[in-house]
């Protein structure tokens, strides 16, 4: 099967070098006992059930029979998407061909749908507007898109029977788009490859905790290429061309780390308060998924990782298990509301050591309620295959706090998965590997699976917390009154616990808060041709003749520095360019939607309406879109005193890396390359590499390697089969030499 091929490349070395050992050690017989025993039954299994559960599951021309109207009708378009199948394999050049092609076979499709509609209606073009003949066609197109693993836009509502015209064009759109497509089939391949090293055992303690070492050094090259991005761009007001710098602005947001870190701290201490004075009590729980799910599982007092074979019936991926547990923790949510029992707190999530999410909650309730919401979680997470062995141990886990200790609690779990902030010299349980470095990993896991990472629960809208310090030092009491000036006054300080109980107390429902988000339609439609809602300011439920107070009266856009101002690695010309591509897929990890609504989430598009356009989207990758926002909030607020320096999440190399420097310098001097210190980090990060007369110099694994490229391999191997062939010919003619001396003795 093909993606083995990309196995054996990527990660295959662990197998060939213990293969090989044995044939020398042991001999043959044993070598073949190796590959078949625990290659081919244990290992082999495994890759083919993820290659079935990632695989298209169209045919290979978009070949569809339909029955949308009186007659069966098939319909075809001829480009070959058998491709898909190959995506582990593929880079991004093939990948962009495969989506043109997708979306050229949908519109080829489409069309013909419509024809036959308005062949069937007499000629009548407005048949085709009707939603009675938009559906079925919607339906067909859906199928084959899924087959593809890309549910369409609005597909929920076709389910339930309320598709309307708008959200079929939306949905048609996003399908006849090549850079819809071009993004969705490099998420899937992201994936894909990622599931494959899981089943290859690439992800556990034994190997590379929580993620892969590609999906980590993936995340790490795409950080520091959004890095040099921002650096070479301003962020301008459209109306009186006024600048600033876009870094200084993104890192005066939450996208910091630091300041990531600080507000959700600060948070929680506040929820803390807000508990302690209602006299409710805190419980810390532990829920994880069933054992199905774990694609491996522990042995002996080391605790080593090995193959679960019940994975291979299913091949589970880490989004999987969250799916599980979503579903588990609305089942809870339902009969917390059936019981009428107040629950409020926030949920972690964050990966066992091969990659399987599990998730912390911190949960306050009255002392009464206590008991009986343990009972409903306990009974909830247990439901499915409560009966195995351990479940009873290691599924459910309910810790009671001490006053006072709900963010001890927790703080570890939030800095290990902010990029270890604040955790030098500290140790993960799990592992051993010290915490900073099991941070880079769990938020390489976060980003190539793409799971939020917070979520507070029953607790007033952090949306309208933000809008408030938008309004820093500003009474809005004349405007909205003395009860939303508490609002705004408690979120300008940073007093959570404040602005909680002015929001009306924790559990309150959103409909009852005191300040809400205002949102209104933008007069600009989206590049699918939706009408999209924007965040404009904040308004008072309590007093709805008070009217909408904006937060957001000034219009940005993201401009190129002038080329004085442009960082050198930034201006063309200069150096070697080693940032051609990267994986897209780093988000934001915090997620503020209660709803739980997580498959419109996913369908949703990736960058805003304004963002979206040609000239950018080969630059925008996937979660830039967070960092391009927070800039325009930061930039829109009064500027933000700071004392010091402000720190910045750099990626750094190891001194191992570093030692190796000087050597490279050397060899790339001898070639005649001169590269710049930004460069050489992202030879190191990507291990991408140099070609020059015939030779290829790259950083692998660790070590500086200079090897020959194919070509002159091939020039090489010629010469040598031509000595060899020679060093033959003249042995012949030596021995019949010698047959010819003895016929005359």
């Amino acid at each position: 099967m093909f993606v083995v091929l990309w196995i054996i490349k990527s990660w295959g070395y662990p197998y060939q070098k213990r293969y090989e050992k044995i044939l020398k050690e042991q001999g043959l017989l044993k070598a073949q006992d190796f590959l078949y025993f625990d290659f081919h039954k244990k290992l082999w299994p495994r890759l083919v059930a993820v290659t079935r559960r990632f695989e298209r599951d169209t045919p290979a021309t978009l070949v569809t029979t339909a029955h949308l109207y009186t007659e069966s009708r098939q319909f075809h378009c001829l480009p070959d998407i058998s491709q898909f199948n190959h995506l582990p394999d593929l880079h991004n050049k093939p990948l962009k061909k495969l989506s043109a092609q997708i979306a050229a076979g949908f519109f080829t499709l489409f069309e013909q749908y419509c024809d036959q509609c308005i062949a069937e209606a007499n000629g009548d073009k407005k048949a085709i507007y009707q939603m009675r003949n938009l559906s079925p066609i919607y339906g067909e197109l859906a199928k084959l898109s899924r087959g593809l693993h890309v549910t369409p836009a609005h597909y929920g509502r076709y389910l339930k029977g309320t598709l309307q015209q708008s959200d079929v064009i939306a949905a048609v759109s996003r399908l006849v788009n090549d850079d819809f497509w071009y993004r969705r089939l490099k998420a899937h391949r992201t994936r894909w490859r990622e599931a494959l090293l899981i089943a290859a055992m690439a992800v556990n303690k034994n190997r590379s905790p929580y993620a892969s070492r590609q999906a980590i050094q993936e995340v790490k090259s795409q950080r520091l290429a959004n890095m040099q991005y921002l650096e070479s761009m301003d962020i301008e007001d459209v109306a009186t061309g006024e600048r600033f710098d876009l870094v200084e602005k993104v890192m005066q947001s939450i996208s910091n780390p630091e300041i990531r870190h600080m507000e959700l701290m600060a948070q929680i201490a506040g929820i803390e308060r807000v508990a302690s004075a209602r006299g409710d009590i805190g419980m810390f729980i532990t829920i994880t998924t069933p054992s199905k799910y774990h694609p491996t599982r522990q042995m002996g007092a080391d605790k080593v990782a090995v193959l679960n074979s019940s994975w291979a019936n299913e091949a589970y991926t880490p989004k999987d298990g969250q799916r599980y547990l979503v579903k588990v923790w609305a089942k809870i949510r339902t009969a917390f509301k059936d019981a009428g029992l107040n629950v409020y707190g926030v949920r972690v999530v964050e990966p066992h050591h091969d990659g399987t999410p599990h998730w912390h909650l911190l949960l306050f309730t009255d002392k009464a309620s206590r008991a009986a919401a343990v009972e409903i979680m306990r009974k909830k997470a247990l439901q499915e295959d409560g009966d195995e062995r351990g479940a009873q141990k290691y599924r459910f886990e309910c810790r009671h706090m001490n006053k006072g200790g709900a963010v001890g609690y927790i703080a570890k779990y939030i800095a290990k998965n902010i990029d270890g902030y604040a955790l030098d010299g500290l140790t993960d349980d799990e592992t051993g590997m010290p915490l900073k470095d099991a941070a880079a990993a769990v938020t390489a896991w976060a980003s190539t699976w793409r799971i939020p990472q917070f979520q507070f629960y029953n607790l007033p809208s952090k949306g309208a917390y933000r809008e408030c310090r938008r309004l820093r030092s500003l009474c809005i009491a004349d405007q909205l009154g003395d009860v939303a000036e508490k609002v705004r006054a408690a979120a300008d300080q940073g007093d959570f616990e404040n602005y909680i109980l002015s929001q009306g107390g924790p559990c309150t429902p959103r409909d009852q808060q005191t300040i809400r988000v205002a949102r209104e339609v933008s007069d600009k439609l989206n590049p699918y041709d939706e009408a999209v809602s924007n965040v404009v300011g904040i308004y008072a439920q309590l007093n709805p003749a008070a009217g909408v107070l904006k937060t957001r009266e000034r219009e940005y856009r993201i401009v190129k520095k002038h080329d004085s101002q442009a960082p050198a690695s930034a201006v063309a010309g200069e150096g070697l360019d080693l940032l051609k591509s990267a994986i897209g897929a780093p988000r934001s990890p915090v997620n503020n939607c209660g709803s739980g609504d997580w498959q419109a989430w996913e369908d949703s598009p990736a960058l805003p309406a304004d963002l979206s356009g040609k000239a950018l989207s080969d630059v925008l990758q996937w979660g830039r879109a967070m960092e391009i926002n927070a800039a325009e909030n930061s930039v829109q607020r009064e500027e933000i005193s700071v004392s010091g320096p402000r720190v910045i999440s750099r990626i750094t190399l190891t001194p191992k890396e570093e030692a190796m420097l000087p050597e490279v310098r050397r060899l790339t001097g001898l070639m005649g390359f001169e590269i710049s210190n930004q460069s050489m980090e992202t030879m190191f990060i990507k291990g991408m590499s140099i070609s020059f007369g015939g030779q290829r110099l790259r950083v692998r694994d660790g070590t500086v390697q200079l090897m020959d490229l194919p070509e002159e391999q091939e020039r090489k191997q010629r010469e040598f089969e031509a000595r060899k062939q020679a060093h033959r010919e003249a042995l012949q003619a030596r021995i019949m030499n010698i047959g010819e001396m003895r016929k005359v003795q």
